[in-house]
């Protein structure tokens, strides 16, 4: 009998995934010596764990870490820029649903709403970036 716990033991040590990891790793080092960014680099990771513990959203939800935490609050510029970059896209979406005739007036009137508001977070977010840029906010990161 224990011969077939042993026969077991390494059989789960065969069966056991051992790729995987290393392929994040490398792709992990592809990144740096291309010179990616490091938000880049957290959030490529974020989306491999994610998969691997099979937990919907997580990446997004460490995205929306990295622009609140390292964009608004320690001023980092990449973040802003991507979080500027998804406003604006929304923006123009919101403008051509605000074209169509196929609202009401009331609709209209709540999507002109979300029109102005876009249209003042891109302004923060452009002040904020141009702040960021003239106090040289750097990216470096310290351990």
């Amino acid at each position: 009998m224990p011969e077939d716990n042993a026969a077991a033991d390494n059989e789960a040590t065969v069966l056991q995934p051992h790729g995987r990891e290393q392929q994040v790793k490398m792709e992990i080092l592809d990144m740096i010596h291309g010179g990616k960014d490091p938000f880049a680099i957290i959030y490529h990771v974020a989306k491999w764990l994610e998969k691997v513990s099979d937990e919907p959203g997580y990446a997004q939800y460490v995205e929306d870490q990295l622009k609140a935490v390292y964009g608004l609050a320690l001023q980092h510029v990449r973040p802003m820029q991507e979080e500027l970059a998804e406003v604006e896209a929304r923006l123009e979406r919101i403008k051509k649903a605000y074209a169509s005739d196929d609202f009401t007036e009331e609709e209209h009137l709540r999507i002109g709403f979300a029109i102005e508001h876009h249209e003042k977070d891109i302004a923060r977010l452009k002040r904020l970036i141009h702040e960021a840029e003239v106090n040289h906010t750097s990216q470096d990161i310290e351990v």
